[in-house]
Protein backbone atom coordinates (compact mmCIF):
# COMPACT_ATOMS: atom_id res chain seq x y z
CA UNK A 1 0.00 0.00 0.00
CA UNK A 2 2.59 2.56 0.86
CA UNK A 3 4.36 2.21 -2.44
CA UNK A 4 1.12 2.67 -4.21
CA UNK A 5 1.05 6.19 -1.96
CA UNK A 6 4.41 6.98 -1.97
CA UNK A 7 7.86 6.56 -4.54
CA UNK A 8 9.91 3.91 -2.70
CA UNK A 9 11.64 0.85 -3.87
CA UNK A 10 12.26 -2.63 -1.85
CA UNK A 11 15.59 -2.78 -0.73
CA UNK A 12 15.35 -6.63 0.48
CA UNK A 13 14.99 -7.99 4.15
CA UNK A 14 16.46 -5.44 7.33
CA UNK A 15 20.46 -6.55 7.10
CA UNK A 16 21.58 -3.27 9.32
CA UNK A 17 20.36 -0.43 10.70
CA UNK A 18 21.66 2.52 13.10
CA UNK A 19 24.54 0.24 14.06
CA UNK A 20 22.07 -2.76 14.88
CA UNK A 21 22.84 -5.84 12.64
CA UNK A 22 19.41 -8.03 12.03
CA UNK A 23 19.83 -11.82 11.92
CA UNK A 24 16.48 -14.06 10.72
CA UNK A 25 17.33 -17.97 12.21
CA UNK A 26 14.17 -20.41 12.15
CA UNK A 27 14.45 -19.41 15.61
CA UNK A 28 13.69 -15.71 15.91
CA UNK A 29 14.85 -12.72 14.81
CA UNK A 30 18.41 -11.54 16.84
CA UNK A 31 19.43 -8.03 17.32
CA UNK A 32 23.35 -7.88 17.17
CA UNK A 33 25.39 -4.77 18.14
CA UNK A 34 28.97 -6.60 17.76
CA UNK A 35 30.32 -4.54 15.11
CA UNK A 36 28.86 -1.20 17.03
CA UNK A 37 30.61 -2.38 19.89
CA UNK A 38 33.93 -3.05 18.17
CA UNK A 39 33.89 0.17 16.56
CA UNK A 40 33.34 1.70 19.76
CA UNK A 41 36.48 -0.06 21.07
CA UNK A 42 38.41 1.17 18.02
CA UNK A 43 37.57 4.67 18.62
CA UNK A 44 38.09 4.94 22.21
CA UNK A 45 41.83 3.55 21.51
CA UNK A 46 40.20 0.17 23.77
CA UNK A 47 40.78 -2.83 21.71
CA UNK A 48 43.58 -4.07 23.43
CA UNK A 49 41.31 -4.29 26.39
CA UNK A 50 41.00 -7.86 27.84
CA UNK A 51 37.04 -9.22 27.95
CA UNK A 52 35.59 -9.66 31.59
CA UNK A 53 32.81 -12.15 32.54
CA UNK A 54 31.00 -8.92 34.07
CA UNK A 55 30.61 -5.36 33.50
CA UNK A 56 31.90 -4.28 36.42
CA UNK A 57 33.36 -5.77 40.08
CA UNK A 58 30.72 -6.72 42.85
CA UNK A 59 30.53 -3.83 45.55
CA UNK A 60 32.51 -1.10 43.62
CA UNK A 61 31.35 2.16 45.38
CA UNK A 62 32.04 4.67 42.47
CA UNK A 63 32.90 8.40 44.30
CA UNK A 64 32.64 11.71 42.46
CA UNK A 65 35.63 13.40 44.67
CA UNK A 66 38.11 10.53 43.93
CA UNK A 67 40.60 10.63 40.94
CA UNK A 68 41.69 13.36 38.63
CA UNK A 69 39.52 15.44 37.09
CA UNK A 70 38.98 14.95 33.08
CA UNK A 71 40.37 18.52 30.91
CA UNK A 72 37.32 17.69 28.64
CA UNK A 73 34.70 15.46 29.87
CA UNK A 74 32.99 15.68 26.38
CA UNK A 75 34.81 12.46 25.22
CA UNK A 76 33.88 11.04 28.43
CA UNK A 77 29.87 12.01 27.38
CA UNK A 78 30.18 10.39 24.63
CA UNK A 79 31.74 6.86 25.59
CA UNK A 80 29.07 6.90 27.85
CA UNK A 81 26.23 7.98 25.37
CA UNK A 82 27.69 4.84 23.20
CA UNK A 83 27.58 2.53 25.90
CA UNK A 84 23.95 3.85 26.72
CA UNK A 85 22.80 2.54 23.14
CA UNK A 86 24.59 -0.57 23.44
CA UNK A 87 22.61 -1.48 26.35
CA UNK A 88 19.62 -1.85 23.60
CA UNK A 89 20.81 -5.06 22.89
CA UNK A 90 23.12 -5.99 25.58
CA UNK A 91 20.66 -5.15 29.11
CA UNK A 92 23.20 -7.18 31.32
CA UNK A 93 25.51 -3.53 30.65
CA UNK A 94 22.75 -1.44 32.25
CA UNK A 95 23.80 -1.17 35.63
CA UNK A 96 27.30 -0.70 35.35
CA UNK A 97 26.24 1.88 32.56
CA UNK A 98 24.03 3.75 34.67
CA UNK A 99 26.39 3.80 37.59
CA UNK A 100 28.68 5.71 35.29
CA UNK A 101 26.43 7.67 33.64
Amino acid sequence: MLCTEFDMKDLGDLRYFLGIEVVRSKDGIWLVQRQYALEMLAKYGMTGSKPMSTPLEQNVKLQADLGDELEDVTMYWKMVGSLIYLTITRPNLSYAVGLIS
